[in-house]
């Protein structure tokens, strides 16, 4: 039996021959636009070159119109958006390359361009030692001195730091404790609270952040509330920022611009830093906008991050390679007795480790710190049994 074509109904047989088409149908337009270059081509196209190979293209479908419909009008909104000029962009150029395609002539009396430029053989001294902001017992320990002989004694001043574990590890305890130190010192703080409610505005008897705050502060400091109130609370500033009331990315950039140019905040705690982004899909992104920010205006800052099954933080690679530092709390199981022996705990017992996976200013401790909790305050302490192999190093001695 005879194969029919699927697109005309008739056999090769049967086929019709098409009678040629008047002049004025088969005329094409008298400036057609250039046709894309397919994306990984290398060959340049002018103009007239693409709209003739456009023409051919279109040409079999002229004659039977009911068999190439559907391509000939996908040409022509092809052709249609080529035609709406340089916002589809330059044919066969990357995006990223645009820009230099596009270059147009700099005028040389921009002050900008010359402001934009550093000239560091014109700069007395570049050299610089990093300087520590003493927070807490074990973050202060996590970093080293140049040589490394001797620990930074706080964490990197000026860096912005992400600080990744488990739930219920001690993290947010731990840099409240952080932030209540620096403030008590006389620097001007910020806490940016993403997650829960800072006050209990309803009064429904939940002890609610502000209050956990105020008790960590008071026993880690060894204050009374009223004290806290005087040398604590009055160089804190909270940012409210949960994404159930409306909160942004970028709404939460408008506001902690203002927290730190117009309130003179230079640390900051963020709890937490996923939760800015509750999507998870631009973490690392926005990290490296703060950051940025972060050194341009000399603020230190403390990210709190969650961490993902595999044990990685949310953010992945990109936000590891994105912070200044990145502390990582993690649950070591003890899979032997020789294991279990080195670190004082039961063969198949579990004990939390914090490491410095990195710094880009500063040496890291190269081990494991086993670390335990301060049972009234629930603030990570350096544990009793860590390794004498691994013994935390020195503070730097005072200058």
């Amino acid at each position: 039996m005879p194969r029919k074509n699927k697109v005309t109904g008739f056999s090769d047989a049967e086929q019709p021959v098409a009678a040629p088409a008047p002049a004025a149908q088969t005329a094409m337009p008298a400036t057609t636009p250039a046709m894309s270059v397919p994306p990984h081509s290398h060959m340049a196209v002018s103009p007239d070159a693409a709209a003739m190979a456009q023409m051919q293209a279109m040409q079999p479908y002229t004659s039977y119109p009911a068999a190439g419909m559907v391509q000939m009008q996908a040409q022509m909104m092809q052709m249609m958006q080529m035609m709406m000029g340089g916002h589809m962009g330059i044919p066969g150029v990357d995006s990223a390359a645009q820009p230099f395609s596009q270059a147009q002539a700099v005028e040389d009396k921009d002050a900008g361009l010359d402001a934009d430029l550093i000239r560091p053989d014109q700069m007395r001294s570049v050299i610089k030692s990093q300087l520590p902001l003493p927070v807490q017992e074990v973050l202060d320990c996590l970093c080293l001195t140049e040589d490394g002989k001797c620990a930074l004694g706080g964490i990197p001043k000026g860096c912005t730091i992400a600080f990744a574990g488990p739930p219920g590890k001690g993290k947010t305890r731990t840099a409240i404790a952080a932030l209540c130190k620096v403030a008590y010192q006389g620097m001007r703080s910020g806490f940016v609270v993403a997650e829960e409610g800072f006050i209990d505005t309803q009064e429904s008897g939940r002890d609610d952040l502000c209050s956990r705050l105020t008790k960590i502060g008071m026993k880690v400091l060894g204050i009374t509330e009223a004290n806290f109130q005087k040398t604590v609370a009055r160089n804190l500033a909270v940012l409210l920022s949960q994404y159930h009331k409306g909160q942004t990315w970028d709404t939460f950039v408008t506001r902690y611009r203002f927290m730190v140019e117009k309130e003179g905040v230079r640390f900051v705690v963020i709890d937490s830093l996923n939760m800015l982004d509750p999507g998870k899909t631009r973490t690392a992104d926005n990290l490296a906008a703060l950051k940025t920010y972060n050194h341009e205006k000399g603020v230190t800052c403390l990210t709190i991050g969650q961490i993902k099954d595999t044990g990685m933080p949310v953010g992945g690679e990109s936000l590891i390679h994105t912070a200044d530092t990145v502390f990582l709390l993690e649950d070591m199981s003890l899979t032997s007795k020789e294991m279990a022996e080195f670190w004082g705990g039961a063969y198949r017992d579990h004990i939390t480790v914090i490491r410095a996976v990195k710094s880009v200013t500063t040496p890291i401790f190269p081990y494991p710190l086993r670390v335990d909790y301060d049972k009234e305050s629930g603030v990570l302490k350096v544990h009793a049994l860590q390794p004498k192999q691994y013994q935390i190093l020195p503070p730097m001695p005072a200058q």
